[in-house]
């Protein structure tokens, strides 16, 4: 083997090494992503059971009869919450379990995950935001600074 072929070989162990912490990368990111969902969501319910708790004691407080209709609302956000975490949970079994990230459900878009670099033809799109995020007001650029100078001065008389 002469030196090239050994460079060759640094080179393209280096590579996959490089590909395979990337890959690992975006699936935490994608595992993060999918946790910080899940409180999301777990806090939706925290919300919504407080509101519930206190429409069910301020009828009974009053001795009103329940109002079923008055607490279903509430009821169904909990449900919705409960059925959306236990998405993200499979979803993040998915992910460990393939060890690939695919796009969550409903929380990110294709653009989230690609590494590629843009092909010619899809310079346009690369320009365009994402689907998923808001588009980002321009940044005023920062003003000339002003050059501050310090002169200090002493006006009291020295003692010699």
């Amino acid at each position: 083997m002469n030196l090239s072929e050994n460079f060759e070989s640094v080179k393209n162990f280096a590579m996959g090494a490089a590909q395979t912490a990337t890959q690992k990368a975006k699936v935490l990111a994608a595992v993060a992503k999918a946790n910080v969902s899940i409180y999301a969501e777990e806090d939706k319910i925290r919300k919504a059971e407080a509101q519930l708790g206190k429409l069910y004691y301020r009828d009974y407080a009053v001795g009103e009869e329940m109002d079923t209709a008055e607490y279903l609302p509430w009821c169904q956000k909990i449900d919705e919450s409960k059925k959306l975490i236990a998405e993200l949970k499979d979803y993040i079994d998915d992910v460990k379990a393939a060890d690939v990230a695919p796009a969550a459900p409903g929380t990110a878009c294709e653009a989230d995950f690609e590494d590629a670099e843009p092909k010619a033809e899809d310079a346009a799109a690369a320009e365009t935001p994402c689907c998923c995020e808001a588009p980002k007001e321009e940044e005023a650029a920062p003003a000339e600074t002003p050059e501050i100078k310090i002169e200090v001065v002493d006006d009291e008389p020295k003692a010699e």
